[in-house]
């Protein structure tokens, strides 16, 4: 049983829209970015990234499969970036976890792209860009999942 039921889906987990900054969220796009560095995760298990590329793109660009979601040492983290198209330098990485003792490699698989990437306001009326994440609604999502489907077909 969940705290929050209606946060649930049938995927391996909660679904999130997570803000990612478009450098990172076309490098997941292309296929080269397997992992999203996180300094903390959402409380429930996750089973379902929807990709909020942020501003300037300020559009949801993919859907992702949580692989698995690893705690662990900056330096571990460093190196499960390096094997997963992390994006980014080691100093940057090191920079980004400063003060902290473990933070999250959040591991994506199947990522499914959008043919033209989807304005928010098409899902959530009003719309207003999560810091870092927010939960999905089994709805939100059935929505998203339609219009990658449909989008595929255009």
């Amino acid at each position: 049983m969940t705290l929050f039921p209606e946060f649930s889906d049938s995927h391996n987990g909660s679904a999130i829209l997570l803000s990612v900054k478009p450098k990172f969220a076309n490098l997941i796009v292309e296929g080269s970015k397997l992992v999203e560095l996180r300094r903390t995760v959402p409380a429930q298990a996750v089973g379902t990234i929807a990709i909020y590329s942020s501003s300037p793109v300020q559009s949801i660009v993919a859907l992702a499969d949580v692989k698995e979601t690893i705690e662990a040492s900056p330096s571990k983290l460093w190196s499960i970036a390096k094997d997963n198209g992390g994006g980014l330098t080691r100093t940057e990485l090191m920079t980004y976890f400063e003060s902290k003792k473990t933070g999250f490699a959040i591991m994506l698989q199947n990522v499914r792209v959008y043919g033209k990437p989807i304005q928010p306001t098409r899902i959530f009326k009003p719309f207003s860009a999560p810091q870092s994440f927010r939960y999905l609604t089994p709805k939100e999502l059935k929505k998203l999942e339609q219009l990658l489907v449909s989008e595929v077909k255009k």
